[in-house]
């Protein structure tokens, strides 16, 4: 009896430690599942087709993957070494008041965003700003929303601007004439309401005082900006990619390799497992037929490709609508103009909201009201003109 009661005595210790064990396995299983909820879905979009259907690797774009992952490092590298946040930082210091502070910014990540995707004109820009909205004593829900926006629709006018510009530019293998003949009108639109919003912005007086941002690694940066060079031609088709990869990755590894540690692969792999998804469903018949009656004619593709990209974002919606239509301006008009509307329809927009709600947790809702109103209202206003487009092409 004595033996059995040491025995429980030990067991009891041993089991907590598991219970342990497991609760912050779980914990950080579930941090990355709420954290990098698109990845979680593409996995689980991934595996269950695969139930159905064995995957190829036929299905993965390679472009794609290769060009994104370049693109990666040489923004990286140039948000490390302070490149991007000294330029916003010098422009943004010469404005006067809340209104030219505001319009400033959302500049800067338009045309930032169309270089260096919206995701990261984001993360450069919305910093900065919640900064000064302290340090001056101003709301920055509404600035934050049009930032956020600024990013999304100045990054439709590249192709390498988001992702699933690169994906249509690729997939479609478009003429650079073509694709800047749809992006360019949506483009100078945006430029122009934007700058109307941004006169809804109170013209109070404000003094800055921004710290100096300068930039640490001149000459690395100066480097890597003219490593954009071959990448770019690499997306535009002008050189073969895997030609730029050479190119790219030794020059990396020999300046600075703890770029490659910073890359983001799980956007990667998202797109891995999108590609795999797709391809899946585009063999599993009673799937082919469903999702191809969505995109059979380019109001059609127009539609189901906006409304998807409310439900589950605007990459997703492009990988798995783009094999199923040939209505190329459709498609690109609707995941683009999709990007607004709710939060999810684009990653930028969640990081942005996240960023606000770290600063400011009490505004929460203000934001969250701010962003519907502007980015719905807006949503409808561009829909709407566009849709007369895409049923003229």
């Amino acid at each position: 009896m004595k033996v059995l009661m040491k025995t429980s005595s030990f067991e009891q210790p041993a089991t907590s430690s598991v219970t342990s064990v497991a609760a912050r396995i779980w914990e950080k299983v579930w941090h990355e599942i709420t954290n990098h909820l698109l990845l979680t879905v593409s996995l689980l979009a991934a595996v269950v087709t695969s139930f159905f259907n064995i995957p190829q690797w036929g299905y993965i774009d390679a472009k794609v993957i290769v060009c994104l992952f370049e693109l990666m490092l040489i923004v990286k590298a140039l948000e490390e070494y302070g490149l991007l946040r000294s330029l916003a930082v010098t422009i943004a210091s010469r404005c006067k008041d809340e209104r030219q502070l505001t319009a400033a910014l959302c500049m800067i990540a338009f045309f930032l965003s169309m270089f260096t995707t919206n995701d990261v004109a984001v993360l450069t820009v919305i910093p900065i700003l919640i900064v000064l909205a302290k340090e001056c004593d101003f709301s920055a829900a509404f600035p934050c929303v049009l930032v956020t926006v600024a990013a999304n629709l100045g990054s439709c006018m590249t192709p390498i601007g988001n992702p699933q510009n690169l994906y249509i530019f690729s997939f479609f293998k478009m003429a650079p004439a073509s694709f800047f003949g749809y992006s360019a009108p949506l483009c100078v639109v945006s430029f122009f309401l934007l700058t109307i919003s941004s006169l809804f912005i109170r013209p109070k007086k404000i003094q800055l005082r921004i710290n100096n941002a300068p930039v640490t690694e001149k000459k690395k940066a100066a480097v890597f900006l003219l490593l954009s060079v071959p990448v770019i031609a690499g997306v535009m088709s002008f050189v073969p990619y895997i030609v730029t990869l050479m190119i790219v990755l030794p020059v990396t590894v020999v300046i600075d390799r703890k770029l490659l540690r910073k890359a983001d692969y799980r956007l990667l792999l998202t797109f891995v497992f999108l590609f795999v998804a797709v391809g899946n469903v585009a063999h599993i018949p009673m799937l082919k037929g469903q999702i191809a009656a969505l995109a059979d004619s380019p109001i059609k593709t127009y539609v189901s490709s906006l409304l998807l990209s409310q439900i589950i974002s605007n990459v997703p919606s492009t990988v798995m609508l783009a094999p199923f239509t040939r209505q190329i301006s459709a498609l690109f008009y609707g995941v683009n103009i999709g990007g607004l509307g709710t939060p999810i329809a684009s990653l930028a927009s969640i990081i942005s909201f996240s960023l606000f709600c770290r600063a400011f947790a009490h505004k929460k809702i203000q934001f969250v009201r701010d962003f519907l109103l502007y980015n719905i209202g807006l949503c409808l206003v561009l829909g709407a003109a566009f849709a007369v487009a895409v049923m003229k092409s």
